[in-house]
């Protein structure tokens, strides 16, 4: 699992009262109160108790490392693990006002891969995640009720909001047969058709490289010679009928390059990923991927081109499962059925809340400390945006998956953009982009709309903070 800094820092500023919290104003406080966490948590060994518990060993010492900022060499980087503090009583702060506990002990535990004893029955596995609870942490503030946190930071109240999920785009998708075996069979086709048109299209960009060449001078030269791609069949590297077909062997190789030879392209990346070009100093291994010449630059070029056949085939397979996806995405993102999912455990909703924290504070270059108020958004109020609409428009009216047309237009970057809608009703944005290599999945980012929101604060209260 992966480790996030500002989840433990959180936890231990969750240790101090609110009154104790809001005295800590200064680049000295923050990195007193860190010292004063490494203490504490070097000297509590025990798992699954105490004041800020874990599952595993493995789990505790992973945390522990987070808390590390002295031996950090690099300036920015050793202000930006004591800004997770920062955060972290911003986000402590918002907690104990959610809770209207501001100054009781609370009990912190951290989550991951496996949840300590207390909180274990909460690891809710459904719709085809291990953690479809998604708290980072949960904190009981007095017997027999649990907070689930899902925790988000920025640096400052104007900045753009952290995403509610950045992960591989075939997470959109992600579903287990036994759930819904139908929409698992024609998320399957879908996915497939998608894997097949990101293999296409990035095979053929590699074909042009080398046939067409990157088209900047009157004579232009390949940016990768043909005789230095291993393992093709030229003949028979020809533009599929649909862009969604299966790829031929030769096009898979051109997008995979398992057979490239590495003492002329570096081992880690295939031939689409190439940075340099076939006559520049340092060849493929060249990294200046300003240059006109040079594979990236001729990549992102062909992404940024208007209309887009990847970004149009991605379009017209999100729209074949537009209601299906939309309503999929409502409830792993959202977590609109956590309840129905722990009150299947038999637990009581009373018991266990769920709520999103985002932390925000910040550090200047000149060591000036900024810690602002938290926002909390807690699921009912989730909910009670949704049972709005619905109530407005009748549950007969669907949720949809449609391209935001005028994001994508005006964006010039390797991404497109699509928004959730239920009758017009715009409820969530959604981004799918390329970022830094195009052989994985694309990245799959979501967020409330601004629509969405302002809806939340007006009708359903919004949330403290």
């Amino acid at each position: 699992m992966a480790y996030e800094a500002s989840e433990i820092m959180t936890a231990h500023a969750l240790r101090h009262t609110t009154a104790e919290l809001k005295k800590i104003t200064t680049y000295n406080d923050l990195t007193g109160l860190i010292d004063e966490s490494i203490k504490f948590h070097n000297k509590n060994k025990a798992l699954n108790a105490g004041q800020i518990q874990f599952a595993t060993e493995q789990v505790r010492d992973g945390f522990g490392k987070k808390l590390l900022w002295e031996d950090i060499e690099n300036e920015k980087k050793r202000i930006a693990r004591v800004t997770d503090m920062a955060q972290g009583i911003s986000a402590a702060l918002a907690i104990r006002g959610f809770m209207r506990n501001y100054s009781g002990k609370i009990t912190t535990y951290m989550t991951g891969n496996k949840w300590p004893t207390d909180v274990e029955r909460f690891q809710v596995k459904a719709f085809g995640f291990t953690d479809y609870n998604s708290a980072d942490i949960v904190v009981k503030p007095w017997h027999n009720h649990f907070y689930g946190i899902s925790l988000k930071k920025k640096k400052t109240v104007a900045a753009q909001n952290p995403t509610l999920i950045n992960k591989a785009f075939d997470t959109a998708f992600h579903l287990k047969q036994a759930d819904n075996k139908d929409l698992f069979d024609k998320f399957q086709v879908l996915k497939e058709e998608l894997v097949n048109a990101r293999t296409n299209y990035f095979a053929g960009i590699v074909r042009d490289a080398v046939e067409i060449g990157n088209g900047t001078k009157s004579k232009p030269e390949p940016i990768i010679l043909k005789k230095d791609i291993k393992g093709v069949n030229w003949r028979r590297t020809i533009k599929p009928k649909n862009l969604g077909d299966t790829p031929t062997a030769d096009m898979l190789e051109l997008f995979e390059s398992k057979k490239k030879d590495l003492t002329q392209f570096e081992k880690k990346r295939a031939y689409i990923d190439t940075k340099g070009w076939a006559s520049a100093d340092k060849g493929y291994f060249e990294d200046k991927t300003t240059d006109s010449n040079s594979m990236r630059y001729y990549v992102n070029k062909r992404l940024a081109e208007r209309p887009n056949p990847l970004w149009q085939e991605f379009t017209e397979v999100i729209s074949t499962g537009a209601e299906e996806l939309a309503t999929h995405l409502i409830n792993i993102i959202l977590k609109t059925k956590l309840f129905e999912e722990l009150d299947y455990k038999e637990i009581k909703e009373n018991d266990f809340n769920f709520a999103l924290v985002t932390g925000i504070g910040n550090i200047s270059a000149k060591y000036d400390v900024t810690i602002s108020s938290g926002k909390v958004i807690p699921l009912k109020t989730t909910l009670c945006g949704l049972d709005r609409i619905e109530n407005k428009l009748g549950k007969n009216i669907p949720y949809k998956v449609e391209q935001d047309i005028e994001a994508t237009n005006k964006s010039d970057a390797a991404k497109i953009f699509f928004k959730l809608t239920r009758g017009g009703f715009h409820i969530m944005d959604l981004e799918v982009r390329y970022k830094g290599s195009f052989t994985p999945q694309p990245q799959f980012q979501a967020n409330m709309s601004a629509d969405f929101k302002r809806k939340l604060d007006v009708e359903c209260s919004g949330g403290p903070g």
